[in-house]
């Protein structure tokens, strides 16, 4: 080979390790837009507060981590091309520094895959609950404290809604409506029928379009029994709350009577002030939105 050809050669063996990162990130993009898709669209969901600042905040962090890789690379390109294109050269393969750099590539690949499927989740959870919010709002306008991400003892109370009706646990949870699911009518063709975007409670099940869940309504149960409990404790006067379990983007009904509200967070500003599950006094809202503060204020309140 010539001098340019062995130049030429190393430089695309190294290139190509970024290429497959990059076809393994596309790929993962392209089979996600295909199968699944957000249960609200976040266009439509009114900014929060700082929004603006937090995307740019976000786009300099992103183009401070290229900048430094792309530093890294420039450095240390030229000195791979050098070294590869020597044993190509002399025609000794390096079969040694390929092989670990399969392996790293193979385990780059896996990393890429396991952050890529944890990061869908986590951004399908960040657009439900932003969704929740968004509704809560109308709430506060009737006179309710609304409170969010509340640290509980090893989890998190989504949002928690204080009025003179009561204390409510509201847990959000997100659910990617399938492409398979959406392309069904009554399960007998093409189009885009309600079965889609619908989940019914039965019998203590949540039913969706090809799957069911039972979780949900257990973790919203116990969620809302420790802040029972938690409250009743720091407010010295005996708090029940109750469970309020919201799919957003989702239509939900329910064929059996559910042990508590299963809605879709549309129906949120319509339902939380139809329920008095406990008649709290002023002084006690008041009791109960010091505690709530407090441990949304300190971090070290909420290991208590």
């Amino acid at each position: 080979m010539t001098d340019f050809s062995n130049s030429m050669l190393s430089l695309a063996i190294i290139l190509s390790s970024m290429f497959a990162i990059v076809g393994v990130m596309y790929g993962l993009l392209k089979y996600r837009d295909a199968t699944v898709k957000l249960p609200v669209d976040r266009e439509q969901l009114a900014r929060i507060p700082a929004y603006g600042l937090q995307q740019q905040i976000q786009d300099l962090q992103m183009d401070l981590i290229g900048s430094m890789l792309m530093g890294a690379m420039i450095v240390s390109l030229p000195f791979a091309v050098s070294s590869l294109k020597a044993h190509i050269t002399v025609g000794q393969f390096p079969w040694i520094s390929v092989t670990t750099g399969l392996m790293g590539l193979a385990y780059c690949g896996f990393k890429t895959w396991k952050n890529f499927s944890k990061l869908t989740k986590l951004r399908l959870g960040h657009t439900a609950e932003i969704a929740t919010a968004n509704e809560l709002i109308g709430l506060q306008a009737l006179g309710y404290q609304v409170f969010h991400d509340v640290q509980a003892d090893g989890f998190n109370i989504d949002h928690l809604v204080v009025g003179k009706n009561g204390v409510f646990a509201i847990e959000t949870k997100g659910r990617h409506k399938r492409n398979k699911d959406l392309l069904q009518t009554n399960g007998n063709g093409p189009g885009s029928g309600k079965k889609g975007y619908q989940v019914f409670y039965k019998d203590g099940r949540l039913n969706f379009p090809s799957w069911t869940e039972t979780k949900p309504i257990e973790q919203a149960e116990r969620q809302a029994k420790w802040v029972s409990q938690w409250l009743t404790k720091a407010t010295g006067t005996p708090v029940s709350s109750t469970p309020v379990l919201v799919f957003p983007g989702w239509y939900v009904t329910c064929q059996t009577k559910p042990p508590f509200p299963i809605i879709s967070h549309k129906f949120l500003v319509g339902t939380i002030p139809t329920l008095r599950t406990q008649v709290l006094s002023q002084q006690q809202v008041e009791q109960i939105i010091y505690q709530v503060a407090q441990r949304c204020l300190s971090k070290s309140e909420a290991r208590k």
